[in-house]
């Protein structure tokens, strides 16, 4: 009985320790809708404000979807650009719960509880990050394609720094070109 309630204490331990995973939301400010048909699959793509390995990576999911990297004369031109990327914080009241256990004075054993909220509410801070990027998409001997793609991290009390996050935004995008490009 002792070696089960210490191995519930151990992983509720470390139940605790995890690390969380970033959420990010992303919306386009225009739908884009491809509707003609792409004669070739050939791309090419320009992108600013990105990290370095924004550009690698885009092509080798553009690539796992069947598209070819093109120099001259592509059949699709993507080209992205990071408006900004900016760090936020709100404050949130945290609802708290306490209990305790007292021993000694004058009548022995107490038990006791508080709950948080009302008057006596503390307050916790939560980050998130927004972003937004440009994305123009022409087809050759076609339309050509715009919208703002607007970017969001899940609040937390957790400061997952902005390298990460850029990194999340940056999966995001790339996702939702391919999505845009393979037609949802």
């Amino acid at each position: 009985m002792k070696n089960i309630l210490f191995y519930l204490f151990i992983i509720l331990a470390f139940i605790g320790c995890g690390k969380s995973i970033q959420h990010s939301y992303i919306a386009t400010s225009n739908p884009i809708f491809i509707t003609e048909k792409i004669k070739g699959l050939s791309f090419n793509l320009s992108s600013q404000g990105f990290s370095p390995n924004f550009e690698q990576n885009l092509t080798k999911a553009l690539e796992e979807n069947g598209y070819k990297k093109a120099i001259q004369n592509p059949d699709i031109i993507i080209k992205t650009n990071l408006n900004y990327l900016r760090k936020n914080s709100d404050i949130r009241p945290n609802n708290f719960m306490e209990f305790g256990i007292g021993f000694g004075g004058f009548r022995g054993i107490g038990f006791g509880s508080r709950f948080g909220g009302g008057f006596d509410s503390r307050y916790e801070n939560e980050h998130f990050y927004d972003a937004q990027a440009e994305l123009f998409i022409a087809i050759s001997k076609g339309k050509e394609y715009q919208t703002n793609l607007n970017l969001q991290s899940q609040k937390s009390s957790y400061d997952y720094g902005k390298a990460q996050t850029q990194s999340n935004f940056e999966a995001e995008i790339i996702n939702k070109i391919i999505d845009i490009l393979n037609g949802f």
